[in-house]
C-alpha cells in the first residue's frame, strides 16, 4: 500500500532529476521514446518496447507502461478480464471491447480472445482515442493496440533465451529472422512458459493455479514483383493450466480449502494473408484473416461457506475478417486514407453450474455477429505548420442470439438486434517550432449493443449500444538537445448508454449476470508522458494518468437505487510509472521501476468491501552482456505487496496479484 505523500514524493524526485542533468548532451543526439528512436514529435501514440523477462511482454506489462490503460486480470488468459482506457471498458464476456487489438494487419477479435502475452512481439503501439476508428477497421471506442512483428534487417539474426525462477518458473524461447531479401524474408518465434501455482489448496495438499503454455508466431514476406508484396502471418497458442486463481475475499490471499480442483485449457489460432500493391498514387492492400479461439475443458470452483459452486464451461469463438485499405502517396498538401472492413463471427458457449451433484444451471447459446464498416480520413496542410484532418466512419453491427436452457425450467429464445453509427472526426495539429506540436480533436466512438447469454429472462438479455463524444487536446515537445520528450494530454468523453456488468443480481438466481446501460456517464482526465536520455546509456521515463469516470445517470435495475455521481467500476483513479534504466559500456546493465494504481472500485455503488485500495509495486533487473551472451537477474513485487488484480463482487471472490517473484535469464544472440 502506498500513501498519497509517497506518491507526491516520487513525482517531486522525478521533476528534480529532469531539471538537473548530470552532464550536457551533444546537440543532435537521437531522441528515444520508451527506448525507441523516433524522428518525429510523439502525440496520440504510445510506443512500448519489451526487452526484459518474457513475463513483462503482455497486457499487464503494457498497463505498467501506458498511462490510463488498466487491466483487471482474472488469471485465465483474458477470459473474464476487463481492459480500461480513459474510463471506457469492455464487459468481460458478452460486450464488445473498448480497446481492440491487431497483430500486424490481423484484427484479433473480442475482449476475452485478446492475447494476454505478446510472445515474439517486441514493439507495441497504443493508439489512443475513438478517432482511431477512421484509421483501423476494427476500432474500439477507446483506442487500438497494434502488436508488430519485427521488420527484417540487413543481416539474418537469431536469439535463444532460457529463464528460471521461484515457483519452479521456467521458460525457453527462440527467435529467428532472415535478412531483408530481394524477394522473400521470414520471421519465426517459439516460446514455452510454465510455473507452479501461487495458491495452495490445503485440503488437496497442492497448488491449484499452475500454468503451462506454448506459443508460436511466424511471418513471411514475398515480393514477386517490385510493386506487389504478399505477407502471411500466423500465431498459435496452447495453454493447459490449473484452476483460475479465485479466492474468497474474506480469506487468505494465497491459501484455500476446497474439495474440488479446477482446470483451464485454451487453444487459439490467428492467421492472415495481406496483399499490398504499390502505385504512384499510393498503396492498396487487402487482408483476409481468421481468428479461432477455444476455451475448454474449463472448471472453476467458488467457495460459499461449506458449499462449493462448480462452473464448467466450453466457449468458442471464430471470426472471418476481410479488410481493404488505400493510403495515398505522402506527397503534396493533401493526403488521404480509407478502408472497408467486413467481419463475420460466431460465439458458442455451454455452461453448467452445480453445488455438488445438484445442478442449478445447464444452458447453451450461440451468438452470430456481423460487422460492416467503411472509414477514411483526409489531411490538408493549410500552412507549413498547420494541418487539418477530417474523417468519417460508418458502421453497421448486427447480432442474433439463440439460447437454450435445460435447467432450471427448459426454455429457448431467439433475438436479433442491429446497431448503426455515423462517426465523424475533426483534428487540428500546429507546430510553432520544429520540436513542438499542439493538437486537438473532436470525435465520436461506438460500441455495439449485444446480449447477455447468462440470463434466462428474454426481456433482460439485450443491452443497447454505447456512444461517445470525445474532446481531446495536448502538446508534445522535445527539448534539451532532443534528449527530453514530453507529452501532455487532456480529454473529456460524454457517454450515452455506458455498458456495465452486473453479476449475481439481488433477489434473482436466474438473472445472475447481465450487461446493463447507464443512460449518461462522463470521463475526464489527463496523461503525462516523459522520456529523458541525459547521458549515453541512461534513460529515465515516467507516465502519469488520471481518470474520473462518473455515472451521471444510473439507477439499479433491480433495487431502483440511484447511483448518480458514483465512480464507474474497473477504472483506477490514477496510475503512475517511473523507470530508470542504465547500460554501461563495460557490459553491465540495470533497471529499477515503480508502478502504482489508485483506488479501483468493482461495483457502481463504490462499496469499499469490493474495492482495491491504492498500491505500488517495485521491480528491478541487473545483468551483464559480453559478446553475444547476456545474463540477468530480476525481481517483481519486491516488497511482496498483497493486492487483488481483479474482484468479482457478485461471487465475493477475487484474483490475487502475483506475489514476489524472482529469477534469472540468459540469452544468446546469433
Amino acid at each position: 500500500m502506498r500513501s498519497s505523500s509517497s506518491f507526491l514524493a516520487l513525482v517531486a524526485v522525478l521533476a528534480a532529476s529532469l531539471a538537473t542533468a548530470a552532464e550536457p548532451v551533444l546537440q543532435g543526439d537521437p531522441m528515444f521514446v520508451q527506448g525507441r528512436k523516433v524522428d518525429a514529435v510523439p502525440g496520440l501514440t504510445t510506443v512500448v518496447e519489451f526487452t526484459g523477462p518474457a513475463s513483462e511482454a503482455g497486457t499487464e506489462g503494457l498497463s505498467e507502461r501506458a498511462a490510463n490503460f488498466f487491466v483487471a486480470s482474472s488469471g485465465a488468459h483474458s477470459f473474464n478480464d476487463t481492459f480500461a482506457l480513459r474510463g471506457l471498458t469492455n464487459t468481460p464476456i458478452f460486450g464488445d471491447p473498448a480497446v481492440t487489438f491487431y497483430l500486424d494487419d490481423i484484427p484479433l477479435g473480442g475482449g476475452f480472445t485478446t492475447p494476454d502475452s505478446f510472445s515474439g512481439i517486441t514493439w507495441v503501439e497504443l493508439n489512443r482515442g475513438p478517432g482511431q476508428n477512421t484509421v483501423f477497421g476494427q476500432a474500439g471506442s477507446a483506442g487500438v493496440v497494434q502488436l508488430k512483428t519485427p521488420e527484417p534487417g540487413e543481416k539474418a539474426t537469431g536469439r535463444i533465451s532460457f529463464g528460471a525462477g521461484n515457483f519452479s518458473a521456467r521458460d525457453a524461447a527462440v527467435t529467428v529472422a532472415s535478412a531483408r531479401g530481394s524477394q522473400i524474408d521470414a520471421f519465426v518465434s517459439a516460446q514455452y512458459d510454465a510455473r507452479d501455482g501461487y495458491i495452495f489448496n490445503s485440503r488437496l495438499g497442492s497448488d491449484v493455479d499452475h500454468r503451462e503454455s506454448s506459443t508460436g508466431l511466424a511471418r513471411v514476406n514475398f515480393r514477386p514483383t517490385d510493386f506487389l508484396k504478399l505477407t502471411l502471418v500466423a500465431q498459435a497458442k496452447h495453454a493447459h493450466d490449473g484452476e483460475q486463481p479465485l479466492v474468497p475475499l474474506s480469506g487468505s490471499l494465497f491459501t484455500i480449502d476446497r474439495q474440488n480442483p479446477g482446470e483451464t485449457t485454451l487453444n487459439t489460432f490467428n492467421t492472415g494473408l495481406t496483399a499490398a500493391v504499390s502505385t504512384p498514387w499510393g498503396q492498396l492492400s487487402a487482408t483476409s484473416s481468421v481468428n479461432d479461439w477455444r476455451l475448454g475443458p474449463y472448471r472453476s470452483v467458488l467457495a460459499f461457506g461449506p458449499a462449493e459452486l462448480i462452473n464448467d464451461v466450453h466457449l468458442a469463438r471464430r471470426n472471418y475478417n476481410e479488410e481493404q485499405k488505400f493510403v495515398s502517396a505522402n506527397t503534396g498538401n493533401f493526403r488521404w486514407r480509407g478502408g472497408v472492413l467486413f467481419s463475420d463471427g460466431t460465439t458458442e458457449g455451454t455452461f453448467t453450474r452445480a453445488f455438488g451433484s445438484f445442478v442449478i444451471e445447464n444452458s447453451s447459446y450461440d451468438i452470430d455477429a456481423r460487422t460492416l464498416a467503411t472509414y477514411g480520413e483526409a489531411s490538408w496542410t493549410l500552412q507549413p505548420a498547420l494541418v487539418l484532418t477530417a474523417g468519417l466512419r460508418l458502421e453497421d453491427a448486427k447480432k442474433s442470439i439463440n439460447r437454450t436452457e435445460k435447467i432450471p425450467p427448459p426454455q429457448t429464445y431467439d433475438i436479433t438486434t442491429e446497431s448503426k453509427a455515423l462517426l465523424p472526426k475533426l483534428e487540428l495539429t500546429y507546430s510553432p517550432a520544429p520540436n513542438v506540436r499542439l493538437f486537438g480533436s473532436l470525435g465520436a466512438g461506438f460500441k455495439p449493443g449485444g446480449f447477455s447469454a447468462f440470463t434466462g429472462n428474454r426481456s433482460l438479455s439485450a443491452f443497447r449500444p454505447e456512444r461517445t463524444i470525445a474532446w481531446e487536446a495536448g502538446i508534445s515537445q522535445m527539448a534539451l538537445g532532443n534528449t527530453l520528450s514530453s507529452t501532455v494530454r487532456a480529454f473529456m468523453y460524454d457517454i450515452r448508454g455506458y455498458q456495465i456488468e452486473r453479476s449475481f443480481a439481488t433477489g434473482s438466481t436466474a438473472d445472475d449476470y447481465l450487461v446493463v446501460n447507464a443512460p449518461k456517464a462522463r470521463s475526464v482526465g489527463a496523461e503525462i508522458e516523459l522520456a529523458w536520455r541525459p547521458v549515453t546509456g541512461l534513460s529515465v521515463s515516467s507516465n502519469f494518468g488520471f481518470t474520473q469516470v462518473t455515472l451521471r445517470e444510473f439507477r439499479d435495475p433491480y433495487t431502483g437505487q440511484s447511483y448518480n455521481g458514483k465512480q464507474a467500476p474497473f477504472v483506477p483513479r490514477y496510475d503512475f510509472t517511473l523507470r530508470i534504466e542504465y547500460h554501461h559500456a563495460s557490459g553491465w546493465f540495470g533497471l529499477v521501476k515503480w508502478s502504482a494504481n489508485g483506488r479501483t472500485y468493482y461495483t457502481e455503488s463504490e462499496d469499499i468491501a469490493f474495492a482495491q485500495r491504492a498500491y505500488g509495486l517495485l521491480g528491478a533487473r541487473l545483468g551483464f552482456a559480453v559478446g553475444r551472451w547476456s545474463v540477468a537477474a530480476y525481481a517483481e513485487n519486491i516488497f511482496n505487496h498483497h493486492y487483488y488484480s481483479s474482484i468479482s463482487a457478485g461471487t465475493n471472490h477475487g484474483t490475487p496479484g502475483a506475489p514476489r517473484t524472482q529469477g534469472v535469464e540468459t540469452q544468446f544472440a546469433f
